[in-house]
């Protein structure tokens, strides 16, 4: 059992592009040696280019952390314990049994609260071909260099296999064993992980595949990015289409024009900034709004209430 203090967290996430920040001390430099957490974390690296992470944690103060490096397939598995993740206009509370998958970019920063006084038990594997012994990466995954191959998604875990990460999480064995064990779990999580689409209409044999998978990278970017300036232009040339076949596609798709899709990614989004304590206007400005007004009819459109309920309910 180790303890960890701030400057162990900040030293950790130097390594690997994660800011953390610790709400309760922040701004107190006395605190960089004041425990945090109590526990242990290891880390295995495979010749495949997996690393897998397992924390086993007790949270003695709240932290929240910003990913902001680059893993071409990452999967986060909570054993135990509870974590909030955002990403852009996405949330997702993790529970026992519980998995997410996604890709991770500098452009898409990852963002993760943490409870105090909890037990977390967490199994993080990420994969980069770069970290791969040559020869030894499966050629079914050389495809998930480029960005974004991999939508966010939450999925259960296998009660067999969630078994099975719990008793190798405290993995004793050496050598060759150890690496076989860690390789074979590695391949079942990025099967599973990797999955299917979810966001594929009834109607979506009309748009050929190929198609299919250009319009999830525009419709991942405005779920991801929904706070920044997006034109018809950009987004088609994204997709390798002309502006009006976009619309088009992109409806016959997903169901909804792409503009229209693009705005419940931004209210969305600014009703997590509302949850967090900023202002009507605050929120309006950080998603795109310049007037308060037409913030507060689009939110109350698209919610059912406004967004002032929303802050005063938060209060309360």
């Amino acid at each position: 059992m180790h303890t960890f203090s701030r400057a162990d967290f900040e030293r950790f996430g130097q390594l690997y592009d994660i800011e953390f920040r610790f709400p309760a001390i922040h701004g107190d430099p006395s605190a960089d040696d004041h425990s945090v957490a109590r526990g242990e974390i290891t880390e295995h690296g495979l010749a495949s280019g997996f690393r897998f992470t397992f924390s086993s944690l007790e949270v003695l103060e709240g932290y929240e952390s910003v990913s902001c490096g680059h893993a071409p397939l990452l999967v986060l598995v909570v054993l135990d314990g509870i974590v909030e993740l955002t990403l852009g206009s996405v949330e997702h509370a993790l529970t026992p049994g519980t998995a997410v998958s996604m890709q991770l970019h500098p452009d898409y920063p990852l963002q993760a609260h943490q409870p105090e006084q909890q037990h977390l038990e967490i199994v993080a594997l990420a994969f980069d071909p770069r970290g791969a012994t040559l020869g030894h990466v499966s050629p079914s995954l050389h495809g998930l260099t480029t960005l974004p191959r991999v939508p966010l998604r939450k999925w259960n875990v296998p009660p067999a296999l969630k078994e099975l990460l719990q008793t190798y999480a405290g993995l004793t064995m050496t050598g060759v064993q150890k690496n076989l064990v860690l390789e074979g779990l590695a391949l079942q999580l990025a099967g599973l992980g990797l999955g299917g689409e979810e966001h594929e209409s009834t109607h979506v044999p009309v748009v050929p595949v190929q198609q299919r998978q250009r319009l999830e990278l525009v419709r991942q970017h405005l779920e991801f990015t929904p706070d920044h300036h997006h034109t018809l232009k950009n987004l088609a040339d994204m997709a390798a289409m002309s502006p009006s076949g976009l619309r088009a596609k992109f409806r016959a798709m997903y169901g909804v024009p792409v503009f229209d899709y693009l705005r419940k990614c931004r209210l969305r989004l600014a009703k997590h900034y509302l949850e967090q304590g900023f202002s009507v206007q605050q929120s309006a400005n950080k998603v795109g709004y310049i007037h308060a007004t037409n913030f507060s009819t689009a939110f109350r459109r698209e919610f059912g209430f406004s967004p002032r309920q929303r802050t005063v309910d938060q209060k309360k």
